[in-house]
C-alpha cells in the first residue's frame, strides 16, 4: 500500500514514520490527524471522532507484568491541540474506558504507565466484549511474546465504517469494530484480528485474519517503512503453524 502512503503525504505535512522511539514502526500518516508521540507508544488522533485511528507500541517479555496493580488517573492528553474527550463523556454511557496500549505491557518504561491513561489511548467498549474478547487477546499476546523477542502492535477502531453513535458532551464515537495487528520481526510473521464491539464469545482464532484484509477494512497502511518483500510476506496469508492458538486454553 505504499502508493497510497505517498498520496497521503502529498496532502499532509511531512511527518516522520518513526516515533520518538527510533525502533517503533508506525503506519502511514492520515490526513487531518495529529501524530502524538509518548514514551512507549505513538498514536494518530482524529478530533472528528475524538478517538485515535491507530495506536502503535512494542511489547517485549521484559516489559510485561501481569501482576502490576495501578490505579491510573484518566485525563485528557496534554498534547492534543483540538477537540478532546473527558472522563465525564463515559459516565452512565454503558461503555467502559478501555486502553489500546495496556499499562501491564509497558511496565519498565519510565513514565509510560501514566500515559496509558491519557484519553487519546482510550475507547468505549462494552463490558462483556472487553472482558471476554479484548482482554483475552492481550493475554494471548503476552503468552506468545514469551516465546520470541518482541512484537510490534498496532490497534484501534475501524473508523472507515462511520457514521457512529456518540457518547458525552464531546461526542466520542462508539465504533462498531476494533482491530489489532501484530508483527514479529525476529520470525518475520504477521497476523491481525477484527473484533465486533459487543461480541462476547468465540475462540480468538475465529477473529484472526491476514494484515492485508485488515488494511482493506481500515484503509490504513500499517508497515510502509518495511522492505517490500518483508511487507508482502507478513501481510499475506497467516501461517497458523506459527501462531499457537492452543495457548488460549491457558488464559484464566
Amino acid at each position: 500500500m505504499k502508493k497510497k502512503m505517498l498520496c497521503l503525504l502529498g496532502l499532509f505535512p511531512v511527518i516522520s514514520l518513526w516515533s520518538q522511539k527510533a525502533d517503533l514502526l508506525l503506519p502511514s500518516p492520515i490526513v487531518r490527524e495529529q501524530i502524538i508521540n509518548h514514551k512507549a507508544f505513538t498514536l494518530s488522533y482524529s478530533s472528528a471522532y475524538v478517538l485515535p485511528s491507530w495506536v502503535a507500541y512494542k511489547i517485549t517479555k521484559s516489559q510485561v507484568n501481569e501482576g502490576a496493580e495501578v490505579k491510573g488517573k484518566y485525563i485528557p492528553d496534554p498534547q492534543v491541540s483540538t477537540k478532546s474527550a473527558n472522563k465525564k463523556d463515559y459516565k452512565d454511557s454503558g461503555y467502559l474506558m478501555a486502553q489500546f496500549a495496556n499499562y501491564l505491557d509497558l511496565q519498565n518504561i519510565e513514565g509510560a504507565v501514566d500515559e496509558t491513561f491519557y484519553l487519546t489511548n482510550i475507547a468505549p467498549m462494552k463490558l462483556a466484549f472487553y472482558n471476554n474478547i479484548w482482554l483475552k487477546s492481550e493475554a494471548l499476546i503476552r503468552l506468545w511474546v514469551a516465546n520470541t523477542e518482541e512484537f510490534s502492535v498496532i490497534c484501534g477502531p475501524i473508523l472507515a465504517e462511520s457514521p457512529f453513535p456518540t457518547i458525552g458532551e464531546n461526542n466520542v464515537s462508539v465504533p462498531k469494530r476494533y482491530y489489532k495487528v501484530l508483527y514479529d520481526p525476529q520470525n518475520q510473521q504477521g497476523i491481525g484480528f477484527i473484533f465486533v464491539n459487543g461480541s462476547s464469545s468465540g475462540k480468538l482464532k475465529s477473529y484472526s485474519m491476514s494484515i492485508d484484509e485488515i488494511e482493506k477494512e481500515t484503509e490504513i497502511d500499517f508497515f510502509p517503512t518495511l522492505a517490500d518483500d518483508i511487507e508482502t510476506k507478513i501481510e499475506g496469508p497467516v501461517d497458523y503453524t506459527f501462531w499457537d492458538f492452543e495457548l488460549e486454553d491457558k488464559i484464566k
